[in-house]
């Protein structure tokens, strides 16, 4: 990727590498969406990262130890209107561990199926529905996000707001997508307790008419 015009000139370049282990276990799901329509998804969370990474006259190699990626894949027939909140984060535990979470509500059905689950050293553990606590009055103020089955209580401090927003009339789209750090607990499938402190990820509001 090469974009000289980049803030301002700036610029930035970046060649990256994400690899995905035979045994790495990601998000997949099909939901109906009204009475005809579908959405199939698929996120991988975690993914070791190698490359390089420009931008101005900063220079930062990118190493698998210490650096993640993640793959966002959907398709499928949706609604005109659409609305949906969606939080992704991948980093590391104190322990050396890789840790991830992909949360969302909104979009489709999702009493067939959620999107939402921890990911833990490439394995999933399914959580079930989770509410996003935010205002929309104030996007900086802290997300709130816990879920039906007492497993996740997290709190999410953003310190960036990307807005995004594009109005033709009849197509329409805006997402305010806030990066910030994520602190909390989580409880794995087989009952551990994970202590997550300032992981960095991001949430974002999405309306769309398209």
């Amino acid at each position: 990727m090469d974009w000289p015009g980049f803030h301002n000139g700036r610029g930035i370049r970046a060649e990256i590498d994400l690899l995905c282990p035979a045994s790495h276990e990601s998000m997949t799901l099909v939901i109906p969406i009204e009475r005809k329509r579908f959405y199939y998804n698929r996120k991988i969370n975690c993914l070791p990262a190698s490359g390089k990474l420009d931008y101005g006259d900063i220079h930062e190699e990118l190493t698998p130890d210490r650096c993640l990626g993640s793959l966002d894949w959907g398709r499928g027939v949706w609604a005109y209107r659409s609305f949906w909140n969606w939080a992704s984060a991948s980093g590391f535990l104190p322990d050396g561990r890789r840790i991830g979470l992909n949360l969302g509500c909104g979009f489709g059905d999702t009493t067939a199926a959620t999107e939402n689950c921890l990911i833990l050293e490439g394995h999933i553990h399914k959580l079930e529905a989770v509410s996003f606590d935010y205002s929309s009055q104030d996007y900086l103020k802290p997300w709130r996000f816990s879920d039906s089955q007492s497993r996740l209580m997290l709190e999410f401090i953003p310190f960036k707001d990307r807005l995004a927003r594009t109005n033709l009339g009849v197509i329409f789209s805006q997402v305010h997508q806030m990066f910030g750090r994520y602190s909390g607990q989580v409880i794995t499938d087989e009952g551990e307790t994970i202590q997550i402190t300032d992981l960095i990820g991001f949430a974002e509001e999405h309306h769309a008419r398209w």
